[in-house]
């Protein structure tokens, strides 16, 4: 009864985000293709502001390509800073983070918007543990939210992306910057790490 409940709790989360406009942040790219599969389903919901956080330009590059309306380099200044100017001080309704990594998290929470959602898609470390500013979490009702493989389940999701790919709704072709054969494997991590691929395919 309790998993009932909860697939059913998930099953309206998600009815609403399709329904509802709204800005986004991811932050940020990193060395993997995750908020890049955000990007498109999040514009065809008619967001009206994606804001992609990445260090590498090619990245950044990709994200514009994949329906980010603004990009932000942390390199270059505080990324919340510019996530509020972005937002006119609002701030970003959904903020999704993609690596795993606590102050990426605690960024990623810090941007969200009053009453917004701070979602963590990527995979932290057993062992790590994440600060956040406890008096914010519960003046301006903020919420942070774990999302494990994008909350799919595969015999109601799947059959639906496979769709979006077929009908060119949904692009991830444009996502796979290598094709590679299994004993490349490691020649493809070294890639990853070093920020020059989005994602390699093993065929």
């Amino acid at each position: 009864m309790a998993a009932e409940r909860r697939r059913e709790t998930r099953h309206l989360g998600e009815q609403r985000l399709r329904r509802v406009p709204c800005r986004i942040l991811e932050y940020p790219l990193e060395q993997r293709a995750q908020n890049l599969s955000i990007d498109r389903p999040r514009r065809d919901a008619q967001s009206t502001k994606i804001i992609a956080v990445d260090p590498v330009e090619m990245k950044r590059e990709a994200a514009r390509k994949l329906g980010a309306t603004d990009t932000v380099d942390p390199a270059k200044g505080d990324p919340v800073a510019r996530v509020q100017t972005l937002t006119g001080g609002r701030g970003a309704d959904y903020a999704f983070e993609v690596i795993g990594l606590p102050e990426t998290i605690t960024q990623a929470f810090s941007s969200a918007r009053r009453g917004g959602t701070a979602v963590v898609v990527g995979m932290p470390r057993m062992d790590s543990m994440v600060t956040l500013p406890g008096f914010a979490m519960f003046y301006e009702e903020k919420r942070l939210l774990g999302c494990v493989y994008g909350s799919a389940q595969v015999r109601r999701d799947f059959p639906r992306f496979v769709q979006l790919v077929e009908t060119g709704r949904l692009d991830i072709g444009s996502m796979v910057s290598r094709r590679i054969k299994l004993d490349e494997v490691n020649d493809a991590f070294t890639a990853m790490k070093a920020g020059e691929v989005i994602r390699s395919v093993i065929v």
